[in-house]
């Protein structure tokens, strides 16, 4: 099982978030130190979340492309980097996507095309929108797409979202309902035939049973994403690993974990 550090990265100067000293958000020239450590533990996939320092309305996209050259242009050859594709981060209202479909759509293509042009070894859309994988590999058919494909309504997000500063509250029905089983699977299996390479249950803990029926359905990689919330929730010593291990046994092809780098 591949191990996937998280990383945020943002516009301005390091700054602590609740997820602990290990988890802030990085500004660009700390971000280069941390992920030097970080292969020399011996993690070499990660997984950038962009946090402009301003949310905008029409946002252009440039500070991450040319973030994501500066890294690549360094560690090109010693790291893998995925790079998270959402509005929240960015849209005044916290939303992953924009309330208009159409300017959604434009929105979600600028800016995979942005880190992609700037070298990101994987796109991952995380947006919950029905046509956005199948734009992606349409705009940029040779890009690797690691879809948040079964990405649930959830208690396990906080952190990340005092860490993208969205505001509590606020009712994503376009993401996943815990309690519908065959609604998740099929999820994975519609952005799987819209092209995605790798397909993800998110939070970990609450689709752990769903990885083997979608890899079963789809034939295609299916990893975990340890999100936030459940990164917070691990305390005593070696309850990490024990995820980890869990995570594997279930036949996770990869975890994304705040904590990778520990493993």
């Amino acid at each position: 099982m591949r191990l996937i550090q998280a990383l945020f990265l943002t516009e301005g100067d390091t700054k602590p978030t609740t997820l602990g000293k290990d988890n802030p958000l990085w500004s660009l020239y700390d971000i280069h130190e941390r992920i030097l450590k970080d292969i020399a533990l011996g993690v070499d996939e990660f997984l950038i979340f962009p946090v402009p320092v301003a949310k905008e309305q029409d946002p252009t996209w440039g500070w991450i492309g040319e973030a994501i050259h500066n890294i690549k242009d360094r560690y090109a050859y010693e790291s893998k980097l995925a790079v998270d594709l959402c509005l929240c981060s960015t849209m005044p209202d916290g939303h992953c996507h924009h309330p208009e479909e159409e300017r959604s759509r434009e929105l979600m293509i600028n800016q995979a095309r942005a880190v992609h042009r700037a070298g990101a070894d994987t796109l991952a859309p995380s947006d919950c929108q029905p046509h956005t994988v199948k734009d992606i590999r349409t705009q940029i058919p040779e890009a690797h797409i690691m879809s948040y494909s079964t990405k649930f309504r959830s208690t396990f997000y906080r952190g990340y979202r005092e860490a993208m500063s969205i505001e509590k509250g606020i009712e994503r029905t376009y993401q996943l309902d815990v309690n519908d089983r065959e609604g998740a699977i099929q999820r994975s299996v519609d952005y799987s035939n819209d092209g995605a390479d790798e397909l993800m249950v998110k939070p970990g803990i609450t689709g752990i049973d769903l990885i083997e029926p979608i890899k079963q359905r789809t034939g295609k990689p299916c990893g975990v994403f340890q999100t936030s919330g459940e990164w917070l929730g691990i305390g005593a010593p070696g309850s990490l690993k024990e995820t980890h291990d869990v995570f594997q046994r279930a036949g996770a092809d990869y975890m994304i974990s705040y904590g990778a780098r520990l493993l």
